[in-house]
């Protein structure tokens, strides 16, 4: 079964990138998944066990004429002692991460070199499967951008939103973890023009003794 899971990931991958990066449905499914889990943790604050937790993290992704390599910080995870509402068996976590970006563009008018600075709330829902864990992650966090124009893109503001998805695998002790990811980055129309970034990639992450 893992190596099945292991192969499905890899499916995913091999999908054109260009045929997701102006789906609104992605987009729409992170920004909705991302306010639920949001509100589900604060909900259930009360059963969140916090604790320092070091893992670092490296993320590439790719959009159309751009693309970014992503190191991340996770000081501490919150697990969730009892999960209600949700089936038996399924975990839930959560990992408060910072996030760097350098973006490199192809091609366009503008800017082809741009940084970020995230901060995301990670919710993690994680099933154990044999001897590795599938989750599904979900969060949504303020962004600040160096460059309001890249590449063919006008995002009129440097502040901005990172709405973030993914799937991943990992051993049990969650040691390592092996993820396919979606990062959609805008100012939610705070400003226009608001042309919106979709990142697809890979991402790795490890824990820190």
């Amino acid at each position: 079964m893992k190596y099945k899971l292991t192969a499905a990931i890899f499916t995913l991958l091999a999908l054109p990138s260009a045929h997701a990066v102006d789906n609104n449905t992605l987009k729409s499914l992170a920004v909705g998944a991302g306010i639920l889990t949001n509100t589900f943790a604060i909900y259930n604050r009360d059963q969140l066990d916090c604790r320092t937790n070091l893992q670092l993290g490296y993320q590439y992704g790719q959009d159309e004429e751009l693309s970014a390599h992503s190191l991340n910080l996770s000081p501490m995870d919150c697990k969730m002692r009892s999960v209600p509402f949700l089936p038996q068996g399924l975990g839930f976590q959560v990992l408060p991460t910072l996030s760097s970006s350098l973006w490199n563009a192809d091609s366009g008018p503008y800017a082809r070199q741009a940084f970020s600075l995230a901060l995301i709330p990670i919710g993690r829902y994680g099933l154990q499967v044999g001897s590795a864990i599938v989750d599904f992650s979900v969060g949504i966090g303020p962004t600040l951008v160096s460059e309001t124009d890249i590449g063919t893109r006008q995002k009129s503001t440097k502040f901005q939103f990172s709405d973030e998805m993914g799937i991943g695998i990992s051993d049990l002790s969650q040691r390592a973890r092996l993820s396919f990811t979606y990062r959609h980055v805008s100012n939610a129309d705070i400003q226009l023009p608001n042309n919106g970034v979709n990142f697809l990639g890979l991402g790795l992450t490890l824990k820190v003794d």
